[in-house]
């Protein structure tokens, strides 16, 4: 099910490890992470409308994309689990959809 904690979640999640490799490592410069941010501050706020909306179709679509954004985290503790209960719904729902 899509609801807006799911995408609160993922969206926390990447700022939050943004904020990890802005710390860490600086080599791509201030405006690299500046627009890492926006992209994800864009993504999680079209899901939200989406979500308000019921457009579950591109509800799932911003919602995979930040889940992409997320992946590079995968194996971090604080990975969200409504993320992984979702992208496996997905996973399940997507044959059917074909």
């Amino acid at each position: 099910m899509l609801d807006l904690q799911a995408g609160v979640g993922v969206y926390q999640f990447v700022r939050d490890r943004q904020d990890d490799l802005r710390d860490e490592q600086h080599p791509d410069g201030h405006d690299a992470y500046v627009q890492s941010w926006r992209d994800a501050h864009e993504l999680s706020q079209g899901f939200a409308t989406a979500v308000h909306a019921g457009n579950t179709d591109e509800a799932r679509r911003l919602l995979d994309a930040l889940m992409a954004m997320a992946d590079q985290w995968k194996s971090h503790p604080d990975f969200p689990a409504a993320t992984r209960a979702v992208r496996a719904v997905h996973d399940v729902d997507t044959p059917a959809e074909r």
